[in-house]
Formats: structure tokens, C-alpha cells, sequence
């Protein structure tokens, strides 16, 4: 009896912990603001498709001078499901994407969250991650 009682409290203490450490990491409108939309033009230079997000690494000319970005998209099953594959991105054209700022970016970094990303043919995607939208509560119907 008092073995279970070990594990129970074992389970909940690990299920809490990862609930934490879970709502934290999709947290995205912590990291970013949403009132800053920016749209960024360019080539993109790498692409990182693992979980838990996919990554973008964009360089925008701006004043004649190169600026890396590292935009943050949603999770890549998301985004396959959204019709975007990173076997259809062409490096040697340029992508629109929508995104929003990094809120506490040190000096010298270019970070944002992808919100829309637009292929150089016309093709839009949405990139977003729809953790916080989901998270987000109704108003109970009367």
C-alpha cells in the first residue's frame, strides 16, 4: 500500500512537471508580440524541419545590407497538414513571410514567430502555431 501510494505521488509530481514545462515552451505570445506584425522578404538560407517547431533562417536586404532572421513556424505535422512540405521550398527564390517580433531579442538578433509565409509562385501558407488559440477559453453560451 504504501508503494502505490509512492507512485501515485511520483506520477502526479511528473505529470505536473511536464505540464509546466509544456505550457511553457508553447507559450508563443510570451516571446512575441503579436502587435508587431512585420512582413519580411528574402532567400531563405536554412531550414530546420524538427519538433517541436520548424525553423526558417531568412536573409532580408534592407538599405543594401544583408539581415539574418530565425523565424520560428509551427510544428512540422502541422504545417504538412497546413500543404507545406520543406521539399517544396526553392532556396533560390525569395519568400514572403508575415511574422511577429521577438519581444526580447538581445542587440544584433533577428528573431520572430512565422505567422503567414508566401512562396515566390503566389502560394500562401499559414505557419502559425495555434497553441495559444487553442488555449484561449470561450465564453460559456447562454
Amino acid at each position: 500500500m504504501k508503494d502505490m501510494k509512492r507512485l501515485s505521488v511520483a506520477v502526479l509530481i511528473g505529470l505536473a512537471i511536464s505540464g509546466i514545462s509544456l505550457h511553457a515552451h508553447h507559450s508563443v505570445k510570451a516571446g512575441f508580440d503579436s502587435s508587431k506584425v512585420v512582413t519580411l522578404t528574402g532567400l531563405i538560407t536554412k531550414i530546420d524541419w524538427v519538433n517541436p517547431h520548424a525553423w526558417i533562417y531568412i536573409d532580408v536586404k534592407t538599405n543594401g545590407q544583408s539581415i539574418p532572421w530565425i523565424v520560428q513556424l509551427a510544428a512540422p505535422g502541422a504545417l504538412s497538414k497546413a500543404g507545406l512540405d520543406k521539399t517544396i521550398f526553392d532556396l533560390s527564390k525569395p519568400v514572403t513571410v508575415e511574422v511577429w517580433i521577438a519581444k526580447n531579442d538581445p542587440p544584433g538578433s533577428h528573431h520572430a514567430n512565422g505567422q503567414t509565409l508566401t512562396m515566390a509562385d503566389r502560394r500562401k501558407f499559414d505557419v502559425s502555431d495555434k497553441w495559444d488559440m487553442m488555449a484561449v477559453k470561450l465564453p460559456a453560451q447562454k
